[in-house]
């Protein structure tokens, strides 16, 4: 937390945020990626190594939200997502580090190998999931189990939303893009003109775009869509990025808001393809480029979709670009055979 206690001790001492992740995550460059677009700027940010565990984008939100779970004496988390959720996933095996249950409400998405592979290492990690009909009837579903497990277990649990993006989760990625800012000043990498990263929840968005204004970078923020207009759009994120500029500077530190959040923040749409979880081919073709090129592993939902606009804008200017691989690369597979188990042991229907 060194770079965001150096600006925001008071704010920092008062969270005690926990230390789940390894930062700062490496940053490289991508030669030949650079080699078949003609970009010789091409940098990978690799936030898949955030953690042994389960890494990712999740695990710097974490660090903030479980500590808040921790500090209220919750004994299980509630959060939510598809049924194939990273965000679940993540929330769930670092939560049972800090003896904490985890209770998923999650919706229906496309099933791919990848989520068939959490869905089987949620039920390995003992998670308890609420399956839903549609995401649009989250609000009345997760409101019902929370008060069911508040009367079954006579205490509060913490509800964390989806992809962890609160002003508090957020955090975790105000840090971050102060951790890149140093590595830009020592010389890591050149001070990069847009960052790509996937756009679902928006934490990640929110709490990039308003670190960067805080570290004195230029770099803008290009926020790939890959879920409904109706949940991801401008007049979200700006939301998102007010209510954690608020929560930054509420806690007695001098630090002052920045001017004009969220100027740096650019929306791409056009990737989402038939919508949430759906592959698309730019986003096969991304994926594979990324594996062949730079032996680098995305998936189709989030990463894939984020590195097929990178690439595009890649063909189409020589100024430095950013990718942040926000996909975790942390192995599963222990879970997912405690998962198989897990199922072989279910009575099966007739």
């Amino acid at each position: 937390m060194h770079s965001l206690s150096d600006i925001f001790p008071l704010l920092v001492q008062a969270l005690a945020p926990l230390s789940l992740a390894t930062h700062p995550t490496p940053v490289k460059p991508l030669p030949n990626l650079s080699a078949t677009t003609s970009n010789q700027n091409l940098y990978l940010k690799q936030d898949n190594l955030t953690s042994t565990l389960y890494g990712g984008n999740k695990t710097r939100k974490l660090e903030f939200l479980l500590a808040d779970a921790k500090r209220k004496s919750a004994q299980t988390v509630v959060t939510m997502g598809g049924i194939g959720s990273n965000h679940l996933l993540a929330t769930a095996l670092h939560a049972q580090t800090q003896g904490l249950k985890t209770v998923g409400v999650v919706f229906p998405q496309p099933e791919t190998e990848s989520v068939r592979k959490n869905l089987l290492a949620d039920r390995g990690a003992g998670v308890e999931l609420v399956c839903i009909p549609s995401k649009y009837l989250l609000p009345a579903y997760v409101a019902r189990t929370l008060m069911s497990l508040r009367l079954r277990e006579g205490r509060k649990p913490l509800l964390i939303p989806g992809g962890g993006s609160n002003p508090l989760g957020t955090l975790g990625f105000v840090n971050a893009a102060l951790e890149l800012s140093a590595q830009v000043k020592s010389g890591l990498l050149p001070e990069p003109e847009s960052i790509f990263i996937p756009y679902g929840s928006g934490g990640t968005a929110a709490g990039l775009s308003l670190g960067l204004q805080l570290s004195g970078l230029k770099t803008r923020v290009v926020a790939v869509r890959v879920i409904d207009r109706l949940i991801a759009n401008r007049t979200k994120l700006m939301m998102q990025i007010g209510s954690t500029a608020h929560y930054l500077t509420g806690h007695g530190d001098q630090t002052a808001r920045p001017a004009g959040i969220g100027k740096n923040l650019e929306i791409r749409q056009g990737y989402i393809g038939q919508g949430y979880g759906h592959p698309t081919d730019a986003a096969e073709q991304a994926v594979e480029m990324f594996k062949k090129e730079e032996g680098e592993n995305l998936e189709f939902t989030y990463t894939g979709k984020a590195a097929a606009a990178f690439l595009d804008e890649a063909r189409t200017t020589t100024a430095p670009l950013l990718f942040w691989n926000t996909y975790s690369s942390a192995d599963i597979g222990g879970w997912v055979k405690k998962g198989e188990k897990w199922h072989k042991k279910q009575p099966q229907s007739k």
